[in-house]
């Protein structure tokens, strides 16, 4: 994870320096004497020592929590929010350097894909670092690399200079994947316990637009949305949790279901009225038919005259998915949906 670079830890920096300098020195040193491109050498120590840094200097977040690796999360779920894509970020130029600096891109490709799976995992084996072995910042960091080896290449290609394509540099990269690929497999399937990846994210255009277009059909012309954000509950449930000025909504995503409704309640004393429970039921029922279409099952709701949300009306529908509630309030207006 990267996350920790905006957490404002008052070492990071210093550590970063403390270990890029003498590493860029010696890497600058140590392509002199073999005859290679001093710069890129160089560099790459660089980045690799922001990579170490941020990935696995301590956030003074550490726990007592087990050793786990979290696995189920999208990489589009990964992306949508600002670590994910700085993890993107931070492996594109060692990807870049590393090819530039060696011309062996099959082996450099492995090694990516290496260093992000020793990097999580480490995370994972060290929690009292703060940090957490994630399937989908792994996915992220081997994006990053595999699209900076690819730039690389195509430096490598319009300055005409070689890179070592052949079946024994093939061989030489299958081997280092085994050899590599082997010890981190061992470890993620032996010591670490894999877990459920779960959290939030950032929504996309297409989820930002239905969620808009929701408010307005609940709200009304004029609802102003604060914030859409793509939660995810676990592999294949998704969520869009949308927050307006005095309501919100949570919506299934993708079918677009709607799995609740706070209308934002008002005062006792703004409200006009009364209204009959017989029209609270037909506002509830016009609600269900809208928004709940078919999964409701046949049959007559349980009404409680004071059970839901401020003392509302409660009408409990029974449906296959478990019970429906709805909340109507003194003026007809729905003001609370849900299903158990």
């Amino acid at each position: 994870m990267t996350s920790a670079i905006l957490n404002g830890n008052a070492g990071l920096i210093p550590a970063f320096l403390v270990l890029a300098l003498p590493l860029g020195a010696w890497a600058w040193a140590l392509a002199a004497r073999r005859g290679l491109p001093r710069w890129s050498i160089a560099l790459l120590a660089v980045a690799l020592a922001g990579e170490l840094t941020a990935t696995l200097y301590p956030t003074g977040l550490g726990g007592t929590q087990d050793s786990s690796c979290a696995w189920g999360a999208a990489l589009d779920f990964t992306l949508n929010g600002e670590p994910g894509r700085l993890n993107v970020l931070m492996y594109v130029p060692i990807g870049l350097l590393a090819v530039l600096a060696f011309g062996r891109p099959a082996v450099v490709a492995v090694g990516v894909l290496a260093l992000t799976g020793v990097t999580e995992t480490v995370q994972g084996l060290l929690p009292f670092l703060g940090r957490a072995c994630d399937g989908g910042d792994l996915a992220a960091n081997a994006l990053g690399g595999l699209a900076g080896v690819v730039l690389g290449c195509a430096v490598r290609l319009v300055q005409r200079r070689r890179m070592r394509l052949g079946g024994r540099e093939l061989a030489f990269g299958s081997a280092m994947a085994v050899a590599l690929g082997a010890p981190v497999l061992t470890l993620q399937f032996m010591v670490l316990e894999p877990t459920v990846a779960t959290g939030m994210s950032g929504a996309t255009g297409p989820q930002r637009e239905l969620a808009y277009g929701d408010a307005e059909l609940l709200f009304g012309p004029g609802a102003r949305v604060v914030a859409v954000q793509h939660e995810l509950l676990g592999p294949g449930t998704n969520r869009l949790v949308v927050t307006l000025e005095h309501q919100g909504f949570v919506l299934d995503w993708p079918s677009g279901l709607l799995r609740a409704v706070d209308g934002g309640f008002l005062p006792a004393e703004t409200e006009s009225g009364p209204a009959t429970d017989q029209q609270a039921r037909e506002a509830a029922d016009r609600f269900l038919a809208q928004w709940a279409a078919g999964r409701v099952a046949p049959g007559e709701p349980k009404f409680d005259p004071h059970g839901g949300v401020g003392g509302r009306r409660r009408f409990t529908y029974p449906a296959p998915g478990g019970p429906v509630h709805v909340d109507v309030d003194r003026t007809n207006r729905v003001v609370d949906f849900q299903q158990d």
